[in-house]
C-alpha cells in the first residue's frame, strides 16, 4: 500500500512537473508576425509590363492585391493620395528556356524552365523617398510540354505555357509580398 502511494505521489509530481514546463514554453510565444512595419496604407499601382509575357499584368495586380488583404497587417488603399506607400511593379522580361529534351530527337524538348523578372519599387509618400527602388525580382517555374507515359502527345507548349502561367505569377506575387512585408536591407 505505502508503495503504491509512493508510486502515485511521484507520477503526481512528474506530471506537475511537465505541466509546468509547458506552460512555460507557450509563455514566450508570440502570435502573428513580430516585425513592425513603416507605413499603415498602401497603394498598388496596377502592373506595368515591359515584357513578353502574354497579358500577365492584371493576374499578377489581382494576386498581389489578394495577399496583401490577406496578411491584414497594413490597409489596402484604392486611392493614391491617402495611402502612406505605393507599390510600384513593372515586369521586365521573360525567358523560356529548355530543361529537358526527347531521348530519340534532341532537338524536340520535353520540358521547359519559365522565368519572369518583375523590378518592384517602394515609394513612401510621407518623406518623398523610396523604402527600396528597383529591386529585381525573378520566379523560375517549370512546365511540362508532354507525358512520357503517354502514346499520344495530347499537349503543345503553347498550353502547357498557358496553363502554367497562373502559377508562375502566383509564385512571384509571393514574393513581391514577402520583399514588401519583409524588413528591408540594402542589397
Amino acid at each position: 500500500m505505502k508503495m503504491l502511494t509512493k508510486i502515485l505521489r511521484g507520477s503526481y509530481i512528474t506530471g506537475l512537473c511537465i505541466f509546468t514546463y509547458i506552460i512555460g514554453g507557450c509563455q514566450s510565444y508570440q502570435l502573428g508576425d513580430p516585425a513592425q512595419l513603416d507605413f499603415k496604407s498602401i497603394y498598388i499601382k496596377p502592373v506595368t509590363n515591359d515584357s513578353f509575357a502574354p497579358q500577365v499584368q492584371a493576374l499578377l495586380s489581382a494576386q498581389i492585391r489578394e495577399l496583401f488583404i490577406r496578411e491584414s497587417r497594413s490597409k489596402l488603399i484604392n486611392n493614391q493620395q491617402e495611402a502612406d506607400v505605393i507599390l510600384i511593379v513593372n515586369l521586365i522580361d521573360y525567358k523560356r528556356s529548355t530543361a529537358a529534351r526527347q531521348a530519340d530527337d534532341s532537338t524536340l524538348a520535353r520540358s521547359f524552365d519559365l522565368n519572369l523578372y518583375a523590378q518592384v519599387s517602394l515609394f513612401d509618400q510621407n518623406s518623398g523617398s523610396y523604402l527600396f527602388e528597383d529591386r529585381l525580382i525573378k520566379q523560375k517555374y517549370s512546365v511540362y510540354a508532354d507525358n512520357p507515359y503517354e502514346q499520344a502527345q495530347s499537349q503543345s507548349l503553347v498550353q502547357a505555357e498557358y496553363q502554367a502561367m497562373p502559377g508562375l505569377v502566383r509564385k512571384l506575387a509571393r514574393k513581391i509580398a514577402d520583399e514588401v512585408l519583409s524588413p528591408w536591407e540594402s542589397r
